[in-house]
């Protein structure tokens, strides 16, 4: 069942459906979620919500199916977190049961907050991102301020706030700058006190000193990675500098960018805990005040979130940078990614990703994206004549191809360097219309995995 199997041939006609059976194991007879023309007017220019229930019993539909005006879903909605947070609503709800019943209704919303704060959780990010979309018609600083050595000083800033000194200055600051180190070290935050931090030691991004006997780097990135072995560089350097001085030593790189989990698993593997933008964003969102440099700084790293995560939103042809890379990142926990990231070519460049290198031989072939594109590739570094080598393993792709009924298109022109294109999978054969089904697209990209293999068999 999906959720365009939902009825369209009753009173209230769905426009937007959810399969609610796959999202909740509790849910029994209600099957799907909707939001469509309502029922009560038969002008059809009314919305409204519905819980489609199924009468098992009876083979039906049931009569039981609630069907509510969105507004009053809204207000259902605010009673009910107002209840959840022993909060009081605008709708200025009263108790109207005796004090046993009160109690039998915490202890109920207690024992099942499991159920309810994903759910909360996912609410409150809705609206932050809602909000935060209006805010960008405000000029936001970081919108300007794109570089790296901006991040630094913005990270050194913020660290700087956690030293005791300030907890009376600013409170929230003081615990946004002690959650912060907390997060790049595994210090608890009672044991920060005292700060001393900088910029741009021996190349180093932001080196700071905790308390007396700890030193913390953090090589800071937006869009670029590591380079020149420079992680190690700067580890050797800080553990020699302190050598005998401060015992507690910490590394972290901070990508507030995207990165491909090759390049993370590396970086974890010389010794550097790698903090994302989302561990950044869980930190500022707990900050509740005004000060208008943390606010534009959490609403620049959620633009960047949102956009990553339009994959999810838009159909393909909406796609651009960052959807590209949320779309890769989703990948990476499907199938056996080599890497990811920008391929500059003549034409502008693109986002690719690679994998599935399969050789033999004489060549490796292999599947890479070029955004919407899917080419079959191989790698060629011998001194044949590469125009014959890659017309030989054209024609075995298409063979392979055509006994598994996949269509593969010839390239409009084909190259003749050590990589070369051999064959293309047409965008609307990969990725269908509309929002993209990833279950579905890696369904599909394991065909093409075995295309590759058994062409290489040959």
């Amino acid at each position: 069942m999906s959720a365009k199997d939902i009825p369209t041939y009753l009173s209230h006609k769905p426009i937007i459906s959810v399969d609610y059976s796959e999202k909740d194991a509790y849910a029994g007879d209600a099957k799907f979620l909707s939001i469509g023309k309502a029922t009560w007017d038969k002008r059809k220019e009314d919305v409204s919500a519905k819980i489609w229930r199924w009468a098992k019993d009876a083979d039906r539909w049931s009569r039981q199916s609630e069907e509510l005006p969105l507004w009053r879903v809204l207000d259902l909605a605010k009673l009910l977190i107002a209840t959840i947070y022993g909060k009081q609503s605008t709708l200025t709800e009263e108790v109207v049961s005796d004090k046993e019943d009160i109690e039998m209704l915490n202890s109920f919303i207690n024992e099942n907050m499991e159920l309810y704060s994903p759910r909360l959780e996912e609410i409150k990010d809705l609206l932050n991102s809602a909000i935060l979309q209006n805010q960008k018609k405000v000029p936001n600083i970081f919108y300007f301020a794109t570089s790296e050595l901006s991040q630094d000083a913005m990270f050194s800033w913020i660290i700087k706030w956690a030293d005791d000194d300030y907890l009376q200055t600013d409170t929230d600051m003081c615990n946004i700058g002690k959650s912060f180190i907390s997060h790049l070290t595994g210090l608890p935050v009672d044991t920060i006190h005292k700060i001393n931090v900088g910029r741009q030691w021996n190349n180093i991004d932001v080196w700071v000193e905790i308390n007396d006997d700890g030193s913390l780097i953090i090589e800071d990135k937006v869009n670029t990675s590591q380079h020149s072995n420079q992680l190690i560089r700067y580890k050797n350097i800080i553990e020699k500098e302190y050598s005998g001085v401060r015992d507690n030593l910490y590394f972290a790189y901070v990508k507030t960018g995207n990165e491909p989990l090759s390049i993370e698993n590396a970086i974890i593997h010389q010794g550097y805990k790698v903090i994302h933008r989302q561990d950044i964003l869980s930190i500022l969102n707990k900050y509740h005040g005004i000060n208008p440099i943390v606010v534009d700084f959490r609403s620049h790293l959620q633009s960047i979130e949102d956009s990553t995560n339009n994959y999810l939103r838009y159909p393909v042809d909406k796609w651009g940078w960052y959807e590209w890379q949320g779309f890769y990142k989703a990948l990476e926990t499907h199938i056996d990614v080599d890497s990811w990231g920008y391929v500059a070519n003549p034409s502008g460049g693109f986002q690719g990703l690679w994998w599935h290198f399969t050789p033999n031989d004489e060549i490796r072939m292999y599947l890479q994206f070029e955004e919407s594109k899917l080419c079959f590739k191989i790698e060629y570094e011998g001194t044949g004549d590469r125009a014959e080598v890659r017309n030989k393993y054209h024609n075995i792709l298409m063979q392979e191809a055509e006994k598994v009924g996949i269509k593969v298109d010839r390239p409009s022109r084909f190259g003749a360097g050590t990589y070369m294109t051999i064959g293309l999978i047409p965008t609307d054969d990969l990725f269908g219309q509309g929002i993209v089904d990833i279950h579905s697209l890696v369904s599909k990209l394991a065909i093409f995995e075995i295309i590759v293999k058994n062409s290489m068999k040959k």
